[in-house]
């Protein structure tokens, strides 16, 4: 378990940071000796700005905490400092509470077996599910998953717009997948194979289209190319509306994902 509780993270990890490398106006921060990874977007968006995979030594784990906070909180924008199974020391959430980082959210780790047969997407209403390969398409994917913020976030829709050219390159770890009805792209999933493993996200459907069974066609049709690329396990991190669907497609906890919110100096 603790084996999968590591890969499910450095996937995690590996997620939140492959759009920022090379692109101009973000970074990837890693502190020598790999101790944690700081994907900073340029944006003032927490969605893509995210600390996560730590791994400090407990004796030195308090003045690590600190002056990563101290640094994040003079960029001017807003992070999320991700707690997941592998990060280490095992008080590390302790700390960060008690630093100013307070929980946020706590989403449990699931995994399921992709060796067990996934089953095929079901189309209801006409839906088409068909992968991102297209600039249209990757629009219409970005534009699902801001609409889970009122207004619709602005942020979201810039960054895939940006990170056109790496998502719709051809091998690519990420794989993008969307839902069409009557001509409206109205679902979105994400499988990113890294690790030995497929990390499901951005799982969303359109507010007046959910409860159809649009989010778990296009959940299955992700789960199924991640299982067609030879990958053997999915993980994701399960909002508390999500976490029943998950468990009806067969995933299973084994960890807790715990969400810190970092705020600028300006902001404290």
């Amino acid at each position: 378990m603790r084996d999968l509780a590591g890969r499910a993270e450095r996937n995690f990890v590996a997620h939140a940071c492959h759009l920022h490398r090379d692109h101009p106006g973000r970074a990837v921060g890693v502190p020598p000796g790999g101790e944690v990874h700081v994907a900073d977007s340029g944006l003032d968006d927490d969605t893509f700005n995210v600390v996560a995979g730590a791994r400090f030594p407990e004796r030195a784990s308090s003045a690590r905490v600190l002056a990563t906070l101290a640094a994040l909180r003079t960029t001017g924008r807003r992070f999320t400092w991700w707690v997941g199974p592998g990060s280490r020391p095992d008080g590390l959430s302790a700390l960060l509470a008690a630093a100013g980082a307070p929980v946020a959210a706590r989403e449990p780790a699931m995994a399921r077996s992709l060796r067990r047969a996934v089953p095929r997407p079901v189309a209801r209403d006409g839906l088409v599910v068909r992968q991102v390969r297209t600039a249209e398409d990757l629009a219409g994917f970005a534009a699902v998953v801001a609409a889970n913020w009122e207004p619709p976030a602005a942020t979201v829709t810039r960054f895939y717009a940006d990170s056109a050219g790496a998502l719709l390159r051809p091998g690519g770890p990420a794989l993008l997948f969307v839902g069409e009805v009557e001509g409206e792209i109205v679902a979105s999933a994400e499988v990113f194979l890294s690790d030995g493993v497929a990390g499901l996200y951005n799982v969303s459907t359109r507010a007046g289209f959910r409860r159809r069974g649009h989010g778990t066609a296009v959940t299955l049709a992700a789960l199924r190319a991640a299982r067609d690329a030879g990958v053997g396990t999915a993980v994701l991190q399960a909002s508390e509306e999500g976490e029943p669907l998950y468990r009806g497609l067969g995933f299973r906890a084994f960890g807790v994902f715990t969400e810190h919110a970092v705020l600028p100096v300006t902001l404290a």
